[in-house]
């Protein structure tokens, strides 16, 4: 990738990565509807019987709850992140929807990303043009959280929001294993803007503030 990539390669970086962010959630988004629909067939068959008590049927009906509540949140997230972007970009709300989809994973029982806003400071909108934002999240967010699964809680990704006066701060930390950019969005990103450092587990990463 050219140091001054454009909003085309830019944009094209970004829709593979969100191709493949969709990929891991598309499961999660699958079981979650068949959670519900396994559920409420429980409750309308039970339902059916006239001497049923309430209790008979309540905890299917919680189950039901909270597998739609995953899926909408789910769905929500795919949504915002595959509308274009009106900038000027804010960070914030953009590290929140990625957080619920890099965080997807048929494996997990729960979400593999965790997001903890440390107080950014004011306002996170950036002059960072909005795929970029997008693509310079995500790529270190999927590598980050690959392989993750329910027994493994140390591979589990915290991302904090922070912020210097300067730069809105984005932090990707993972314990046990490397979060690092990928080489191959690592020029692009640049070219737009994007600063980062790296430690062994930690990724700090820095987008001017608009």
């Amino acid at each position: 990738m050219p140091p001054d990539a454009g909003p085309e390669e830019i944009g094209a970086l970004w829709l593979s990565t969100l191709q493949r962010a969709i990929g891991r959630a598309s499961h999660d988004v699958k079981d979650a509807l068949n959670g519900v629909s396994v559920n409420l067939e429980v409750v309308r068959s039970r339902a059916e019987r006239p001497d049923a008590p309430a209790s008979a049927v309540a905890q299917f009906a919680e189950a039901a709850g909270q597998q739609l509540v995953r899926m909408t949140t789910l769905v929500e997230a795919v949504l915002a992140l595959s509308r274009v972007e009106r900038d000027p970009a804010d960070v914030g709300v953009t590290a929140r929807w990625m957080a619920v989809l890099c965080g997807a994973s048929a494996s997990s029982a729960d979400a593999a990303v965790e997001l903890r806003v440390d107080g950014a400071g004011g306002a996170t909108v950036t002059r960072v043009r909005g795929d970029a934002v997008r693509l310079a999240l995500a790529a270190p967010l999927l590598d980050a959280v690959a392989g993750s699964d329910r027994y493994n809680r140390a591979s589990r990704v915290q991302v904090a929001l922070d912020g210097d006066g300067q730069s809105v701060l984005v932090t990707i930390g993972a314990v046990g294993r490397r979060v690092a950019m990928p080489a191959a969005v690592a020029a692009a990103v640049r070219a737009a803007g994007v600063r980062w450092t790296e430690t062994e587990q930690v990724l700090t990463l820095a987008f001017p503030r608009a």
